[in-house]
């Protein structure tokens, strides 16, 4: 409806509650002439008398009656629509539709939602954790608006926009008092071999990549004796075992700190990066609190060794 159209609504709902032409236009700042035009134009267009002008006070028809109660409501529906859109803009009010991969969500989800619960309680914000493919359907579907995921494999389809996140390193992590740490110095990389590792499921893609790094000749199968894409469980595995396992050292912040984990000094060093992207449809117009979420994902990335992050095409 029109911003006219509500305007002239608003002066039907004048006149009902005022009951006097001169008392209802001074309540919506109009001249008589101007507001009797007004009320005289919505019934030539309806084509129905709305008021009874005969007697001292005008009282509305059946018909004012109806078109009173029903234009109060959309009046307050239209009052209600403009304050969300202003809350939404000022990123007081909406929805983040959030993916991501199980990676992204052990260094990244945290911080995140926790800056967001903080700084804009009133903001809904919805997480769905899973395989980038899924989050890829859920994405096109338009049950979200974002997601955060490795992206090599998703950098040739044109519908996408992926905007590059910093690369963390990854490096190999045991618990204190692990025996590859007896010497004291740094460890070859083929010594790893002699242990059971753990880490997330790689994509495909990665996995040269990771065989590149540690040397392994082997099938690339039983590189890993444990996968588990929840970076939680594989670090207290670690914890309680002689496993390694191979992670962002942003995700395994909590037990470094407390020197239970130990990130493992290799020669050579091990030179293995994640490739997370933000990944969004590219001619989709996004709500405030996702491109606030976007806003956030590039400030909490954290920035540790790196590697310049790669453009999208």
């Amino acid at each position: 409806m029109t911003t006219a159209n509500l305007r002239k609504l608003s002066h039907v709902v004048a006149l009902g509650k005022y009951g006097t032409f001169a008392q209802a236009a001074d309540a919506v700042h109009l001249s008589q002439p101007a507001f009797s035009r007004s009320i005289q134009s919505i019934e030539e267009e309806y084509d129905v008398k709305l008021f009874e002008r005969s007697t001292r006070k005008i009282v509305p028809t059946p018909y004012g009656k109806i078109v009173i109660a029903r234009a109060t409501k959309i009046l307050q529906e239209s009052r209600g629509l403009r304050r969300d859109v202003e809350l939404m803009k000022a990123h007081e009010y909406g929805e983040a539709m959030i993916g991501m991969g199980p990676v992204p969500a052990g260094t990244l989800l945290i911080p995140l939602v926790s800056r967001m619960v903080r700084e804009h309680p009133k903001i809904r914000t919805r997480v769905e954790i899973t395989h980038w493919a899924n989050l890829l359907r859920l994405l096109e579907a338009e049950q979200l608006d974002l997601f955060i995921a490795d992206t090599r494999e998703l950098m040739s389809r044109e519908h996408l926009e992926i905007i590059p996140l910093p690369e963390l390193h990854v490096g190999c992590f045991c618990r204190a008092g692990h025996p590859i740490l007896k010497s004291g110095k740094k460890v070859p990389v083929e010594e790893l071999h002699e242990y059971p590792m753990g880490a997330f499921r790689f994509p495909d893609i990665w996995l040269n990549e990771v065989m590149e790094g540690f040397r392994f000749k082997s099938d690339p199968r039983t590189l890993l004796g444990f996968e588990c894409d929840n970076l939680l469980v594989l670090e207290q595995v670690a914890l309680s075992t002689d496993i390694i396992i191979l992670g962002p050292a942003s995700a395994f912040q909590a037990s470094s700190r407390e020197k239970k984990l130990v990130e493992i000094k290799l020669t050579p060093p091990l030179q293995v990066f994640t490739h997370f992207g933000i990944v969004v449809l590219k001619d989709r117009m996004r709500s405030p609190a996702a491109d606030l979420f976007i806003q956030y994902a590039l400030e909490e990335m954290p920035q540790t060794k790196r590697r310049g992050a790669r453009r999208s095409a």
